[in-house]
């Protein structure tokens, strides 16, 4: 019976310490790849370009805040979409989503934070 409640202890300590570990893993801030970034982005239905204010400012604003982002578990959010296939990013009021694809599979990170991007369509036109 004691060797019994030994086991027992034992996987309750293992149980809550994997538990503490994935925990950290899942909600450590992580990094947003702007070297994936496509070449244009459809955006209040146009496409831009690297040329364009609108992509150069994106991804300018990214770049400055590619670190402390959280993994977004929640369902997309409205607001300005910059999509493409394997990338998109909406920016709304209060912050960004990020979403692109990897070689494991799609990466959907949030950042909240202040910013001045535009977060609607008639702003950008």
């Amino acid at each position: 019976m004691r060797v019994l409640v030994k086991y027992l202890k034992l996987i309750l300590i293992f149980s809550f310490l994997s538990s503490i570990a994935a925990y950290v893993y899942f909600t450590r801030f992580q990094k947003v790849s702007v070297e994936l970034m496509p070449p244009e982005f459809r955006l209040c239905e146009k496409t831009i370009t690297p040329n364009d204010t609108s992509y150069v400012e994106i991804k300018n604003w990214l770049i400055e805040n590619k670190n402390g982002w959280s993994t977004d578990w929640n369902t997309p959010i409205a607001g300005l979409l910059y999509s493409y296939p394997s990338y998109s990013i909406v920016v709304f009021p209060t912050g960004v989503h990020v979403s692109y694809k990897t070689d494991s599979g799609y990466k959907r990170l949030i950042k909240s934070t202040e910013h001045k991007l535009r977060t609607s369509c008639k702003s950008v036109s």
